[in-house]
C-alpha cells in the first residue's frame, strides 16, 4: 500500500505558533476529519491517520475489528490548535475509527493558545472563547469583538426560541439551532452569488454580522417590534431582481438618515463617531428620532455589541 505524507506532529505546529497557554476542554465529541496528527507518534500515521508501523498491526487490528463491533471505548486524549487536533493518548483507536468510516470520537480535549500579544492572537483567542461557549466551530471572522457581538445574537436567539417552547434551552443547544436554521441558509446565499468577490478580505461570518446586525440596529431604532428570526428571514428570503448582496449593501450603506439626530438627541445616546452613528446602551428608540428623508448613507453601530 502506498502512504501518503506522514501525519502531523504537534510539536511542530505549537513551536511554530508560539502557543503557551493551555485550556482544559473537558471531555468533547470530536470530528475526527479535525484529527490529523499526534503527539509522539506522528511518524507511524500517514496524512489520513492509517497505520505505518508495521510492528503494532496486530494491536491495531485487534482495536478495529472491536470498534466495527460497536464495542465501547474509552476517551481519547487530544491536543487542540485551532480547529485541528493532535492524538495524545488513543492513536490506534483514531486510526481505526477513521478507517471503518466513523465520523465523531469521544476525547478529552486540553486546548492550546498564544499569548494575548498581538491582534491575531487576540482574535485566536476570542474565537477560543466563542468556540467554548457555543461549540460552534468554522466561524471566522477578522475583526476583534465580533463574536462577542455574534454571541449577543445568538443569546437573543436563544431567549426567543425558550419563550416559543416554554423552557429553557441551553447555550450549546441555541447555537447549534441558530446554526442550522439562520447562520448556515443566509452562508450559502453568500457563497452562491460570490459575495466574497466583493469583500474582499473579508469572511462569510463577517457579511453575516454585517447585514444582520445593522438590519437589527434599524428595527429597534424604528421601534418595528420583529425577532431575530424574523429578522434573519428577510435576509434568508430570495426576493425577485434583488440578491442578497443587495441586501447587504442597502443595509450597510443606507440603514438611517441619522446626520442630525445627535444634537437633537434629548437623551445624548446618539454620537457621531467620525461619520458613523454610534447608538449606546440604553437607547430604545424613542420617538424623538424619527427619520427624515433617507437621503444620507450612514452605519449604525451600538455600543451593546462593542
Amino acid at each position: 500500500m502506498l502512504f501518503s505524507r506522514p501525519a502531523e506532529s504537534f510539536e511542530a505546529a505549537r513551536q511554530e505558533e508560539g502557543l503557551t497557554d493551555m485550556i482544559d476542554l473537558g471531555l468533547r465529541t470530536v470530528e475526527l476529519r479535525q484529527v490529523v496528527g499526534s503527539v509522539n507518534r506522528w511518524q507511524d500515521f500517514d496524512s489520513h491517520f492509517r497505520i505505518r508501523n508495521r510492528s503494532t498491526r496486530y494491536r491495531y487490528e485487534r482495536i478495529k475489528k472491536a470498534v466495527e463491533r460497536g464495542e465501547g471505548m474509552p476517551a481519547v486524549e487530544l491536543y487542540k490548535i485551532k480547529d485541528k487536533y493532535y492524538v495524545v493518548d488513543g492513536n490506534h483507536r483514531v486510526s481505526a475509527a477513521k478507517q471503518v468510516g466513523q465520523t465523531y470520537i469521544d476525547a478529552h480535549v486540553i486546548e492550546y493558545l498564544p499569548p494575548a500579544d498581538n491582534r491575531d492572537h487576540l482574535l485566536w483567542r476570542e474565537q477560543s472563547s466563542f468556540q467554548r461557549k457555543t461549540n460552534l466551530t468554522g466561524i471566522r471572522f477578522t475583526e476583534l469583538g465580533s463574536y462577542r457581538k455574534l454571541l449577543l445574537q445568538i443569546e437573543e436567539f436563544r431567549r426567543e426560541e425558550s419563550a416559543v417552547l416554554g423552557e429553557e434551552l441551553t447555550m450549546t443547544a441555541a447555537a447549534q439551532s441558530w446554526y442550522a436554521e439562520i447562520y448556515q441558509p443566509v452562508a450559502e446565499q453568500i457563497r452562491q452569488e460570490r459575495l466574497l468577490d466583493e469583500f474582499p478580505n473579508r469572511t462569510e461570518a463577517d457579511l453575516f454580522l454585517y447585514a444582520t446586525y445593522h438590519k437589527m440596529a434599524k428595527n429597534r431604532l424604528e421601534q418595528e417590534p420583529v425577532s431575530y428570526r424574523d429578522v434573519l428571514a428577510e435576509f434568508s428570503r430570495q426576493t425577485l431582481n434583488r440578491s442578497l448582496g443587495q441586501k447587504i449593501v442597502d443595509t450597510v450603506t443606507s440603514v438611517l438618515h441619522l446626520a442630525d439626530h445627535p444634537a437633537h438627541c434629548p437623551h445624548g445616546l446618539l454620537l457621531d463617531e467620525d461619520g458613523l452613528v454610534r447608538v449606546v446602551r440604553d437607547c430604545r428608540g424613542c420617538r424623538s428620532c424619527q427619520p427624515p428623508e433617507r437621503d444620507t448613507a450612514t452605519l449604525i453601530r451600538d455600543e451593546d455589541s462593542g
